[in-house]
């Protein structure tokens, strides 16, 4: 019952997940702008574009309308130096991060003030690196809440689908945890909540709202790279134990590859040698390899015809996860304010699909233990009695069984032939379940308690002083006592013997346990 609740849990996580992308996208209208604040928002055109050289770009605007309720200026840029004059007077400037981070600007929206007098503006655009392809800049006017809040607004989708594949690795993680971790099985659930969690990081930092919350655009692009970097390593192992492929080598030599990659990667970047755009191509030779290996493990399992729904599940979902690199392979070179959308859209669906497909699994692999926790449980059981059975006695006092300071305490029933001789059978069992319950009420606190014949039962314990086991043998005569009296059955009675193992006497522990029968028969005749 817990494992299904905790399964139910990870399928309302998923639920919520989906419920947010849907409402999101309901929310979203294409109407943007509230009329209500001044004129809104509007793009405007530069008269003139002029490149100068392969890494510099001005942008120049004539006779600007500005007043003081639409006086702010906004753009998006993305590794670019920006220098913005106001008829000529320099108004605002961002310059490359010469930090540990990197020698970029990163990703920024670009916002400031115009003077309500302003009649030109020029824009300088610098790459911060070279050899990248120009970028489409749009420029906006107008109110400063109303660009604010449109940045926000056309963000939600973007930022739902993340928080979705955040969420999903969380749960699969926490799952994982509380369900497998102490057998450490199904660990294909915390590689793949891993990677969705890695992913989802990496994915917000991306996000448009992201980039207009964080002001240190460098370290947060740095640090989205290192998600980047990192996050085909749980993927790999993934693929290995979901697909269960049977290579020895091909999945550590890549995992080799990746760690020493980002290593090597966050030395350069942090001594300042070489720039995460220098390192980048290493970075998705990584995301490449991890993706032919992926397409190994499913090919494999193909061959060996195994694990369909898995192989389905995995072909349905690399065709999201395909798009994804795609386009964000595609996006990083060329404009990537509107690259990452439908990327992350394909991964949440793979993501989904196998975090689904993962739980049913590890579902079934928790209802198969069980099912064997009941059936060893049952081999180990007097079912009657609800006591340890012979075998379980037998199994725990194997060869190799510690032996020092272990005791035995031996219980018969007395009178159990003539109750079923003069009372019948029904009420000899009765008899039986009775004293049954009785030694594990009294008894059952000091150790196991074994059903090792008809009317013959023992107890397992180790260092238990002689003092409490005759404490416990005189509560079990006073019970007995008091059920004589209340069921009027004065032929009721259990004889209780005990020894500790000596290893000066006894060669072996049923040594002790006969030691411990001489011991109950003294005590049969008191009775």
């Amino acid at each position: 019952m817990e494992n299904k609740n905790k399964q139910t849990w990870l399928r309302l996580f998923l639920a919520i997940a989906a419920i947010l992308v849907v409402v999101a996208a309901g929310v979203v209208k294409e109407n943007k702008y509230n009329p209500t604040l001044g004129n809104g928002a509007f793009s405007i055109e530069p008269v003139q574009i002029e490149e100068i050289g392969e890494d510099k770009v001005v942008y120049t605007f004539e006779d600007v309308k500005v007043d003081e309720t639409n006086n702010t200026f906004l753009f998006y840029s993305n590794h670019l130096e920006i220098f913005v004059y106001a008829d000529d007077v320099l108004i605002y400037s961002l310059v490359k991060d010469e930090s540990v981070f990197g020698r970029t600007p990163g990703a920024m929206w670009n916002i400031m003030s115009l003077p309500v007098d302003v009649n030109n503006i020029r824009v300088e655009t610098i790459q911060a690196y070279p050899n990248l392809a120009q970028q489409d800049v749009t420029f906006e006017l107008g109110n400063a809440i109303v660009m604010q809040r449109n940045v926000v607004v056309n963000s939600i989708i973007d930022v739902c689908v993340c928080l979705c594949i955040l969420i999903i690795g969380v749960a699969l993680f926490f799952f994982w945890f509380m369900v497998f971790r102490k057998t450490n099985e199904q660990r294909e659930l915390l590689y793949l909540g891993l990677f969705a969690w890695i992913f989802g990081v990496w994915a917000f930092g991306e996000t448009q709202l992201a980039v207009f919350m964080f002001s240190h655009r460098a370290f947060w692009s740095y640090m989205a790279f290192t998600c980047l970097m990192t996050m085909c390593l749980p993927f790999i192992l993934f693929a290995k134990n979901f697909l269960e492929a049977e290579d020895k080598y091909i999945h550590k030599w890549i995992a080799g590859y990746i760690i020493i990659e980002a290593v090597v990667a966050q030395f350069l970047h942090l001594s300042g040698i070489a720039s995460v755009k220098e390192t980048v191509y290493f970075t998705m030779a990584s995301i490449l390899m991890t993706m032919v290996y992926l397409f190994y493990t499913i090919v494999t399992a193909i061959q060996r015809k195994k694990n369909k729904r898995k192989i389905i599940a995995n072909i349905i979902g690399l065709l999201a996860l395909a798009t994804t690199v795609i386009v964000d392979m595609g996006g990083y070179f060329t404009n990537v304010s509107e690259a990452n959308q439908l990327g992350k859209v394909g991964f949440l669906i793979y993501a989904v699909i196998l975090g689904v497909e993962t739980a049913r699994i590890a579902q079934e692999q928790v209802q198969e233990s069980h099912k064997a926790e009941i059936y060893r449980e049952m081999a180990h059981k007097d079912i009657p009695t609800g006591c340890f059975n012979r075998n379980a006695y037998a199994e725990d006092t194997s060869i190799g069984m510690e032996l020092t300071g272990v005791q035995l305490i031996t219980f018969d029933l007395n009178n159990l032939k003539k109750c079923n001789d003069t009372k019948g059978h029904m009420a000899g069992d009765k008899y039986i379940a009775d004293a049954a319950h009785m030694i594990q009420e009294v008894f059952g606190v000091l150790g196991k308690v074994y059903r090792i014949g008809g009317d013959e039962f023992c107890v397992l314990a180790k260092n238990i002083s002689e003092t409490v086991i005759l404490q416990k043998r005189a509560m079990l005569r006073n019970e007995i006592l008091k059920y004589r009296d209340e069921n009027n059955d004065y032929g009721f009675g259990i004889a209780c013997g005990y020894a500790t193992y000596d290893p000066e006497v006894d060669k072996d522990i049923e040594e002790t346990r006969h030691r411990a029968d001489l011991s109950m028969y003294e005590n049969k005749k008191g009775n």
